[in-house]
């Protein structure tokens, strides 16, 4: 099938982050030292002439973008410092903006202002509909009751759910696009691909290996020298833990607790979010540091969408931290309605910014892994008929 050009591609591409891919030559060092490239032929060096040729519509169809992890191999030794890595985290962004329908990514992917301005709106928007339902401070009130009279529990939890429903229906959209994109691609190329029993197995496979880390160890078997708990993939799946450790808590805690009442610290819900919150918090702040010291090939072009990621996720985590030691204080005050505010103005920014952000490879990663493994996955050959006697 043929593929229409572009020649403005990189061009749109490097409007979401820093590199000089037009130096690549096509020499292929960066196929040959990928600890990921003999799974994927011609990885990446094939996504980078893709986008040197303008095929956006290949760019787009192809689930294998998603698959960098981000060891900086490619771009440590380039020999035309090309900094592939560099351009495949600027076109994974480039393609989170097609995938979005509204083109609201596009401002806040595409500029650090857009993205930052999407955030002050957001923020004082989710301020002001929490205030308007709530805003009292009783100081003569229990904490965590005093908590949610100046935010009532109801109002945030009925926020929460629209929130959610339309996020929800955003990020299907993006998904819808790339499943059309990349599945239609694997059709056309081998139309006895993708089968449907094929589908479960590749499915469990990508859970497994998104939660575990697999395939992100293979990047890091080459350091031998970096300590366990600086491992990069280690630190990833410390933030992804924590993350779901911290969520899986807060739909318990909406379950299950009354909204507003006072439990003791040992409170299952409330110790699986506090040491998910630091397993989180760690992960964070070891991020940000080898980002900081940006002697790590992939690091020392970090650009705002790298740091707003992690600025706001440390955060949402530092006030939700705050707010539980606040809410055993042997006395009231002010700061501690304030710190619950910002803490749930932060955790509605974050969630609407899913679909939109950085954030949005936390489900396009997983699914390009599982569409990967559904389309390798072989074929079942009919079983040979006896011949007639």
């Amino acid at each position: 099938m043929a593929h229409s050009v572009s020649s403005k591609l990189i061009r749109r591409i490097q409007a979401y982050g820093a590199f000089d891919v037009s130096a690549c030559f096509n020499c292929g060092n960066c196929t040959a030292v990928c600890p990921l490239a003999q799974d994927r032929g011609g990885f990446p060096r094939r996504l980078i002439r893709l986008g040197q040729v303008g095929m956006k519509k290949a760019l787009l169809a192809d689930e294998d973008l998603w698959m960098c992890f981000g060891c900086g191999e490619c771009s440590k030794t380039c020999p035309r410092q090309a900094d592939p890595a560099q351009y495949l985290g600027a076109a994974r962004r480039y393609v989170t903006s097609c995938y979005d329908f509204t083109g609201i990514s596009r401002l806040m992917l595409g500029s650090a202002w857009g993205q930052l301005l999407g955030f002050l709106v957001l923020s004082a928007l989710f301020t002001l509909l929490l205030l308007h339902g709530g805003g009292i401070i009783d100081p003569k009130a229990i904490h965590e009751q005093a908590l949610f009279k100046f935010l009532p529990g109801p109002w945030i939890h009925a926020i929460g759910v629209a929130l959610f429903a339309i996020i929800a229906l955003s990020m299907l959209t993006g998904v819808a696009s790339m499943l059309w994109r990349t599945c239609g691609r694997h059709l056309r190329e081998a139309p006895g691909s993708l089968s449907l029993a094929a589908l479960p197995a590749a499915l469990a496979a990508s859970i497994g290996d998104a939660l575990a880390h697999q395939t992100h160890r293979r990047c890091d078997a080459d350091q031998p020298e970096v300590p366990w708990f600086r491992r990069p993939w280690l630190i990833h799946a410390a933030i992804v833990w924590g993350f779901l450790g911290m969520l899986a808590a807060t739909s318990l805690d909406f379950l299950f607790k009354p909204i507003g009442s006072n439990v003791p610290p040992w409170y299952p819900m409330r110790i699986l979010g506090t040491i998910s919150g630091l397993v989180c918090l760690y992960g964070l702040t070891m991020a940000m540091v080898r980002r900081l010291r940006a002697v790590e090939t992939p690091y020392r072009s970090s650009g705002f969408a790298d740091w707003f990621f992690l600025l706001l996720l440390t955060a949402t985590v530092g006030t939700g931290l705050a707010t539980e030691v606040v809410v055993y204080l042997p006395t009231g005050s002010v700061v501690g309605p304030l710190i619950f505010l910002a803490h749930v103005v932060l955790a509605m920014d974050l969630i609407v910014l899913l679909p939109l952000s950085k954030f949005a490879h936390a489900v396009y990663r997983p699914l390009a892994m599982c569409i990967h493994r559904w389309a390798t996955a072989p074929v079942a050959q009919p079983a040979a008929q006896p011949a007639a006697i």
